[in-house]
C-alpha cells in the first residue's frame, strides 16, 4: 500500500529546491505548517530524516534526502504525465534552474521567457548563487539545471556550451590605459585592482596573472560584478571581467571603459549542465541550444 501522496512530494522537492520549509511554503502558496507536516509524515513514512535542520532555519539534505529527491521528481513527472498518450500534448510538471548570479542576468531572461510561452504549464524554480553554491545544488540534486561558467562544473555531467567569453580589462574611462587598443597583463597588475571576490571567480582571475609570472596589486574586494563595474567607473581601480553588459556604464551612469587583452587567452565557456536526464531538463537544454546562437 502507498502510504505517502504526492502533495508530500511536491512539497519535499519545493523545500529542497528553496532550502527552508518558509520558503517553500511561499513558493506553494500554502502555509508553513502544512509544509513542515508533509515533510514530518514523509519521514515517518519512510523511516529516515531528509533534511538536517541548521540554526539558520535553512535546511540541508541527508544522503537519503539526495536519494529520495531524484526518486520523488521521477514520480512527480510520471504524475503530471498521467495519461498524456500524445506525444504532441504539453509539457508539465516542475524544473529546478540554478544559475551562476553574474550570468543569470543576461542569459536567465530571454531563455526562461521563451521556454514559458512554449510550454507554460512547466512550472520554473529559478535559483542564483556564486559558482560554488552552483556546484553544490547540482551534487545534492537541489538543482537539474545550471548555467554557469564550465570552470566550476562536474566533468562527469552532461553540458552544452552556450557562449564563449573572452576575458578583458575593465578601465575609468579617463584612465591612460584607455587610449589603447589593447591592454597586457602587465600592464594591470602593476595598477590598483578590483577583485570579484567570491569562490571560483577569484582564482580563475588572479590565475591569469599568475600564469604570466605576475602579482597583481589587490585594493578592494567586492562579492558582485555590478560593484566592481562601479569602482572601476569612479577612479577606484581597474579590473578583469568576462561578461560585458551591452551598455559600458555603471549603475549610476559613469561611463566605463572596456579593452581585450593582448596576450591570447582561453574563453570562459557559458554552460547549460543537465543533472538530470528528466523530460523536462532534456526539453530546457534543447530550447537553450535553438535559442541562443553557436559560439
Amino acid at each position: 500500500m502507498i502510504t505517502f501522496s504526492l502533495r508530500q512530494l511536491e512539497y519535499f522537492v519545493a523545500t529542497a529546491e528553496h532550502g527552508g520549509v518558509n520558503a517553500a511554503a511561499r513558493a506553494r502558496h500554502v502555509s508553513q505548517p502544512s509544509v513542515s507536516q508533509a515533510i514530518a509524515e514523509l519521514e515517518r513514512t519512510l523511516d529516515t530524516p531528509l533534511f538536517r535542520r541548521q540554526a539558520s532555519r535553512r535546511v540541508e539534505l541527508t544522503d537519503a534526502g539526495q536519494q529520495v529527491l531524484q526518486q520523488a521528481r521521477q514520480l512527480l513527472a510520471l504524475a503530471a504525465a498521467l495519461g498524456q498518450q500524445d506525444a504532441a500534448a504539453p509539457l508539465r510538471g516542475q524544473l529546478s534552474l540554478i544559475c551562476f548570479q553574474d550570468l543569470a542576468p543576461y542569459f536567465a531572461p530571454r531563455l526562461l521567457a521563451g521556454f514559458r510561452r512554449q510550454h507554460p504549464q512547466v512550472e520554473i524554480t529559478l535559483l542564483e548563487g556564486d559558482l560554488a553554491s552552483v556546484q553544490r545544488a547540482l551534487r545534492s540534486g537541489k538543482a537539474e539545471l545550471a548555467l554557469t561558467y564550465e570552470l566550476a562544473t562536474d566533468p562527469q555531467m552532461p553540458r552544452q556550451i552556450l557562449a564563449e567569453l573572452p576575458p578583458y580589462a575593465l578601465l575609468p574611462a579617463d584612465h591612460p590605459l584607455a587610449a589603447q587598443d589593447k591592454v597586457s597583463l602587465q600592464q594591470l597588475a602593476a595598477e590598483p585592482l578590483v577583485l570579484e571576490d567570491i569562490p571560483h571567480s577569484r582564482e580563475y582571475l588572479l590565475s591569469l596573472f599568475w600564469q604570466q609570472q605576475l602579482t597583481p596589486r589587490v585594493v578592494q574586494t567586492v562579492q558582485s560584478f555590478e560593484m566592481q563595474r562601479g569602482l572601476v567607473a569612479h577612479g577606484c581601480g581597474v579590473a578583469l571581467a568576462c561578461m560585458r553588459p551591452t551598455g559600458d556604464y555603471s549603475y549610476d551612469g559613469v561611463a566605463i571603459a572596456c579593452r581585450p587583452l593582448a596576450e591570447p587567452l582561453p574563453p570562459q565557456r557559458v554552460v547549460l549542465v543537465q543533472a538530470t536526464a528528466s523530460a523536462l531538463a532534456s526539453a530546457f537544454t534543447q530550447w537553450a541550444i535553438a535559442s541562443i546562437p553557436p559560439p
